[in-house]
């Protein structure tokens, strides 16, 4: 809309270096965000925490990036920074609440406990609570599954991200 994609063009630093630091800063973002509400928890409410490094290292690393692909394939049709933030908003927020993380999806009606079943973060959460609370995972085949989930979903985001990318591209000229 601004143009900033034209400029940054225009400057002999390539595109992927640039993806690759805003890829960088959600990293860096989400350590901070893990280890304040960790922080707001342990000494605000009194949780007990039981980290397992590798387990929650591994969920971290594939679940920033699967996320991250998911935000590459809703820019991809967005054509506004503010269509973007709208359909990302409703997809977090639907995904927030259909996954687990405030309430279990045992008390959920039938047909939407398939939905939940489906949805990444679904799995991205319970791999988080497998290494930050029950500090088990890395040998359970419940955590492998459902990091395959995640991944799968990253994989497909990313690519029908770029496809559409690649098309919008080809249309514009």
């Amino acid at each position: 809309k601004t143009g900033l994609l034209r400029r940054l063009k225009m400057t002999p630093v390539r595109l992927g270096l640039n993806a690759a630091a805003a890829l960088l800063v959600r990293i860096l973002l989400a350590i901070v965000q893990i280890v304040m509400l960790s922080l707001i928890g342990v000494f605000g409410f009194g949780a007990t925490l039981n980290i397992d490094i590798p387990t929650l290292i591994l969920a971290f690393v594939i679940g920033v990036l699967a996320f991250n692909a998911l935000g590459y394939l809703i820019s991809s049709f967005s054509k506004t920074l503010e269509a973007y933030m709208g359909i990302a908003n409703i997809a977090s927020f639907l995904m927030i609440f259909l996954s687990g993380i405030f309430f279990p999806t045992s008390g959920f009606p039938d047909w939407l406990v398939p939905v939940s079943a489906a949805l990444p973060l679904t799995y991205f959460v319970d791999a988080l609570r497998d290494g930050m609370v029950y500090a088990s995972g890395i040998l359970t085949t419940k955590f492998w599954f459902g990091l395959m989930i995640v991944s799968l979903w990253g994989v497909a985001a990313y690519g029908l991200g770029t496809v559409l990318y690649r098309r919008a591209k080809i249309e514009t000229r």
